[in-house]
């Protein structure tokens, strides 16, 4: 009995021991444990000690950030203050609405001017054509009256508009109408020159143009020749080749090539000295029923220093000429003692 209670006592103290063992090897366990715990806790802490020291740094650097930014905002402002303000986009509008308006006033100007000459060129239009049939060539019976008559109504009027039109029949290169204005035009300038003169130049542009039409603008230019010698000196050699044919076609264009030479024989003692000679050989070999009509052009622009030349020719073809033509020759030796101008030797 003895034995089997000392052998359930070993047995119990063994059960405890292993009891106790595994007690201790678990409190162990539990203590490594908790320690592993407050290890990973303490590194925790520790991470995130660090993160937020970082976390302040980078809140101490963006800090500083802030505040250098902000120590520079003063320079951006005041570069801002050099700037004009909210004011700029209404100057934009402003200049805009402005150069818009510019534009308008210079397109409505433009289409005003177009729609006037336009309105001009119209009433031009209407004008040549009433003249164009007042002419001498658009009668049933050619006759000079009909330019005379016309000539007169323009002078009576003082119609500008007539003269325009005239030369606009020129310029337009209309040959079946261009002689007879041309015949118009001279008849008014030598009656009244004022109406013509304002003209001039735009005759003696055409000297230039259609070769066909340079004795209608010859004949219109001959009456007021004096006052274009400058620019008719350019055309002397045209001049001359006119005055020496002899085709009956280009009667008007001889006539007043003889009238510009003339003027400016008479216009100085150089030009005397040049064309003297040659416009009295032109009255030794011309035609005899040119004799007279070129004697009134010749004779005052000769001149008392050249007057003597053309004497004995004049009494040589005197005895060519038809009684009527010797009257008119007579009659143009006495209005050139008149009028003769006196030139240097």
């Amino acid at each position: 009995m003895v034995k089997k209670t000392v052998g359930k006592n070993t047995t119990a103290r063994k059960k405890t021991a292993t009891k106790g063992a595994k007690t201790k090897t678990t409190k162990t366990a539990a203590k490594s444990a908790s320690k592993a715990k407050s290890k990973t806790t303490t590194s925790r802490s520790k991470t995130n000690t660090a993160s937020k020291t970082k976390a302040v740094v980078k809140g101490a650097t963006t800090k500083k950030s802030t505040t250098k930014t902000t120590a520079k905002k003063p320079a951006a402002k005041k570069t801002a203050a050099k700037k004009p303000s909210a004011k700029k986009p209404a100057a934009k509008k402003e200049t805009t609405s402005i150069t818009s308006s510019i534009a308008e006033a210079m397109f409505a100007d433009a289409v005003m001017n177009e729609d006037q000459a336009l309105e001009r060129q119209a009433e031009r239009d209407r004008k040549m054509r009433d003249l164009c049939t007042r002419l001498a060539i658009s009668q049933p019976q050619y006759d000079e009256m009909a330019n005379l008559e016309l000539a007169a109504n323009v002078i009576f009027n003082y119609d500008h508009s007539a003269i325009d039109a005239l030369i606009w029949i020129i310029e337009s290169g209309d040959d079946v109408h261009g002689q007879d204005a041309a015949k118009v035009i001279a008849e008014v300038a030598g009656r009244d020159a004022d109406l013509i003169e304002p003209e001039l130049d735009r005759l003696v542009a055409l000297m230039d143009a259609d070769e066909r039409m340079l004795p209608f603008v010859l004949c219109a230019i001959a009456p007021m020749a004096h006052q274009v010698v400058g620019d008719m000196v350019y055309y002397t050699d045209m001049l001359w080749q006119y005055v020496n044919e002899t085709e009956t076609d280009i009667d008007m264009a001889q006539l007043a090539s003889v009238k510009i030479l003339s003027a400016m024989c008479g216009s100085g003692a150089d030009q005397a000295r040049v064309l003297a000679g040659g416009l009295v050989d032109l009255l030794a070999h011309c035609r005899s029923k040119d004799v007279a009509v070129f004697a009134e052009a010749i004779l005052p622009a000769l001149g008392d220093s050249h007057s003597h030349r053309a004497k004995p020719v004049l009494d040589r073809r005197i005895k060519e000429l038809a009684p009527a033509e010797v009257a008119r020759l007579r009659r143009a030796i006495r209005a050139a003692q008149l009028k003769r101008v006196s030139h240097a030797a």
